[in-house]
């Protein structure tokens, strides 16, 4: 199970989020009432969508000896166009010398990171 700590004080909206090995910071634009001094919640979120698609490819193709120079992960969260429901778009590309079979198949594997797994399940936040 992971598990993290946030903490906000005095400075309006900067929160300190500590990992098991990591302490960054969290913030809301400027335009919000922030400082913008880090992601804001939502961009963390879209964060860990993303860099666990580019995670998952590397160590496919890494295990698979294939020439993947990078692997550029876009994603775009949307609350908007149909309330109630959160739409996660993502965009997957791959630079390296690949066949077709083999960004096909990269494409297939980008599906399968765990956090993609998790927002396609139902999800209960206990309080």
């Amino acid at each position: 199970m992971e598990k993290v700590h946030a903490k906000i004080g005095i400075e309006k909206y900067k929160t300190t989020i500590e990992g098991k090995s990591l302490t960054f910071i969290a913030d809301q634009a400027e335009s919000e009432g922030g400082k913008d001094l880090g992601p804001s919640p939502k961009e963390l979120l879209a964060g860990s969508l993303a860099g666990c698609v580019a995670m998952t490819v590397r160590m496919y193709a890494d295990r698979s000896n294939w020439s993947l120079e990078e692997v550029l992960v876009d994603v775009e969260i949307d609350t908007e166009t149909n309330p109630g429901t959160t739409i996660f778009r993502k965009k997957v590309a791959f630079k390296g010398d690949l066949t077709e079979d083999q960004l096909k198949r990269l494409h297939l594997i980008a599906q399968k990171c765990p956090i993609n797994k998790i927002l396609q399940n139902p999800i209960v936040v206990e309080s």
